[in-house]
C-alpha cells in the first residue's frame, strides 16, 4: 500500500489545490466574467465534452491496451509492443481528424439552433481540442503504467484549473477580450499536453525497435474492444452536457456545470486514489489470490465511502447559506448536488471492483454493460429533459440512475466470477452517521446571524467534522490511527 499511499498523497495535494482553484473559478469568477455571455461558457464546456468523447474513440482503445498489456512484458521488450499499440492509435487518430475536418462544420453547427453561428465559428477549436485530448490519453496511460499518477493530478488539477482561473480573471478584469478567450483556453490545454509528454519520453520506443506483427491481432482485438467498452463509458459521462446544450441551450450548460461541480467535490477522495488503484489492480490481478483482491477492494471502498460521506455531510449542512454566495441564476441546485454527490459515492464504493473486471480475462463483459449504459443515458436524459421537462435537475437524476444501473451490473458480475465484493459492515454505520450529521446541521441561512460565507463554513465544518470524528472514534478508519501512531508512538 506504500505506493498507493505515496501517489494518492501527491494526488490529494493536487486535488486539494485544484479544488480551491476550481471553486473560486466556477463559483465566483466565471459566472461574473461571462455574465450576459453564458453561451460562450457553455461553448467551452461542450467543446471539452466533445473533446473527451472523440478522444476516447480516436485512440481506438490504445490507452487501455497500454496499461493492460505492457505490464506483462519485461522492460526490455516493452518498446516494440508499445510501437505496435501506437500504430493502432495513430490509425484511429488520423481517421478521426479527417472525418471531423470534412463533416465537422455541419455536425457542430447543429448542436444548438439558437447559437449556430457561435458554434460554427469555433469548428477549428473543436478539432484542436480533440487532437490534444487524444494525445493526452496516451501519455496518461504511460504514466499510469509507471505508477506516476501523481503527475497526472498535478497537471490536470493545478495547471489546468489554475490557468483557467487566470484566464477567467483576465476576462473579468478586462485584460482579455471575450473573442480571445477560446483560443487562450485551447493553448492552456496544449501546455497540459507538453507537461504530460515530458515525463514519458524515456518510455517511448526507439526507432530501431521491431514491430511484433504476430502480436498485432490480440492487441488490435483488445484495443477495438476498449474503444467500444471504455469509449462508451466516457461518452455516457459527457452526454449530460451535450443533451442539455441540445435541448435546453448552451446558456443552461453553465448552470448545470455549477451544480455538477459542487457535487463532484464529494468525489475528491476517490479521484486521489482511482488511477493508482487501477494501476495496482492491473499488476496484481494475475499474481494475487481472490482473498487479497477482495481485501484491496473492501479497504478502498470503506475509506472512499467514509471520506466522501463526510464531505457530502459538510456540503449539505452549509448548502443554504452557501447558495447566497452565488449569482441568482445559479441558485436552486439542491437536486443536482444530491444526485451528483450520491453518484460519486456509488462509484467510489466500486472503484477497485470496476478495475478488477476491466483487467481480468472477463473484460469483454464490460462491452454490453457500457453499450447499455450509453443507451440508458440517452433514454433517461431524453425522458427527464424532454418528456417530463425537469430541466437540469432531470439531467442530474438521469446521471444517478445510470451510475446505479452500471455499477449494479458490475458488482454482480465481479462477485459471480471472482467472489470479490467491496462491502463490509462499517459502511452501514458510516452511512447512518453521515446522514445524521448532514441533516442535524442543515440549518437555514441566517441561523447564526453571520454573513453567508461564515455560516456556510461553520455549518460545513460541523457536518464534516462530526461525521469524520465519530467514524474515527468508533474505529472505522484504522489506517489513519495506525499512520498517526507510527509517527507519534504515544497516540492512543
Amino acid at each position: 500500500m506504500s505506493v498507493i499511499a505515496k501517489q494518492s498523497g501527491l494526488a490529494s495535494i493536487a486535488l486539494g489545490i485544484g479544488l480551491l482553484l476550481g471553486a473560486v473559478n466556477t463559483m465566483y469568477v466565471l459566472p461574473r466574467a461571462f455574465e450576459g455571455h453564458e453561451a460562450v461558457w457553455g461553448l467551452l464546456r461542450i467543446m471539452t465534452s466533445w473533446g473527451l468523447i472523440c478522444s476516447s474513440v480516436a485512440t481506438l482503445g490504445a490507452p487501455a491496451a497500454i496499461v493492460r498489456f505492457l505490464s506483462r512484458y519485461p522492460e526490455a521488450d516493452r518498446g516494440k509492443h508499445l510501437k505496435a499499440i501506437l500504430l493502432i492509435a495513430g490509425t484511429g487518430f488520423g481517421l478521426c481528424l479527417m472525418i471531423i475536418s470534412i463533416w465537422g462544420g455541419d455536425w457542430i453547427g447543429n448542436m444548438d439552433a439558437k447559437n449556430t453561428d457561435l458554434l460554427k465559428n469555433h469548428v477549428g477549436g473543436f478539432i484542436m481540442i480533440i487532437a490534444i485530448m487524444s494525445l493526452m490519453a496516451i501519455f496518461r496511460a504511460l504514466l499510469t503504467l509507471q505508477l506516476k499518477t501523481g503527475i497526472i493530478s498535478w497537471v490536470d488539477e493545478i495547471w489546468q484549473k489554475g490557468s483557467y482561473l487566470v484566464l477567467g480573471g483576465a476576462l473579468l478584469l478586462g485584460y482579455l477580450p471575450l473573442e480571445s478567450f477560446v483560443p487562450a483556453y485551447i493553448i492552456s490545454w496544449f501546455v497540459s499536453l507538453l507537461l504530460l509528454l515530458l515525463p514519458t519520453v524515456k518510455s517511448w520506443p526507439s526507432f530501431n525497435d521491431p514491430v511484433p506483427w504476430s502480436e498485432m491481432r490480440p492487441l488490435a482485438d483488445f484495443s477495438l474492444f476498449s474503444l467500444l467498452a471504455g469509449g462508451a463509458s466516457i461518452i455516457a459521462n459527457q452526454l449530460d452536457y451535450v443533451m442539455i446544450g441540445l435541448y435546453l441551450g448552451l446558456e443552461e450548460v453553465p448552470v448545470y456545470t455549477m451544480g455538477f461541480f459542487i457535487g463532484s467535490v464529494v468525489g475528491m477522495p476517490m479521484r486521489a486514489t482511482q488511477k493508482i488503484v487501477s494501476g495496482i489492480v492491473a499488476v496484481k490481478i494475475h499474481s494475487s489470490s481472490a482473498a487479497e483482491m477482495q481485501k484491496l477492494s473492501q479497504n478502498t471502498a470503506r475509506v472512499n465511502v467514509l471520506l466522501m460521506a463526510s464531505i457530502l455531510a459538510g456540503i449539505w449542512a452549509g448548502f443554504e447559506p452557501f447558495q447566497l454566495l452565488l449569482p441568482e441564476k445559479f441558485r436552486g441546485l439542491e437536486v443536482v448536488f444530491i444526485c451528483i454527490a450520491l453518484s460519486k459515492v456509488v462509484v467510489g464504493l466500486n472503484v477497485s471492483n470496476n478495475s478488477h473486471l476491466g483487467y481480468s480475462e472477463h473484460y469483454r463483459l464490460i462491452l454490453p454493460i457500457n453499450l447499455g449504459l450509453v443507451l440508458f443515458t440517452v433514454a433517461s436524459n431524453y425522458v427527464f429533459l424532454v418528456v417530463f421537462e425537469m430541466g437540469i435537475a432531470g439531467a442530474a437524476l438521469a446521471t444517478l440512475c445510470t451510475v446505479l444501473w452500471n455499477n449494479l451490473w458490475r458488482l454482480m458480475i465481479v462477485w459471480r466470477k471472482f467472489k470479490v465484493q467491496p462491502f463490509t459492515w462499517p459502511i452501514l454505520p458510516i452511512t447512518l452517521i453521515a446522514m445524521t450529521s448532514a441533516w442535524c446541521f442543515h440549518w437555514e441561512a441566517g441561523a447564526l446571524g453571520a454573513p453567508p460565507l461564515i455560516e456556510a463554513i461553520a455549518f460545513g465544518v460541523l457536518g464534516t467534522g462530526s461525521c469524520f470524528s465519530l467514524c474515527y472514534l468508533l474505529g472505522l478508519f484504522p489506517e489513519l490511527r495506525e499512520a498517526i501512531k507510527h509517527r507519534w508512538s504515544w497516540w492512543p
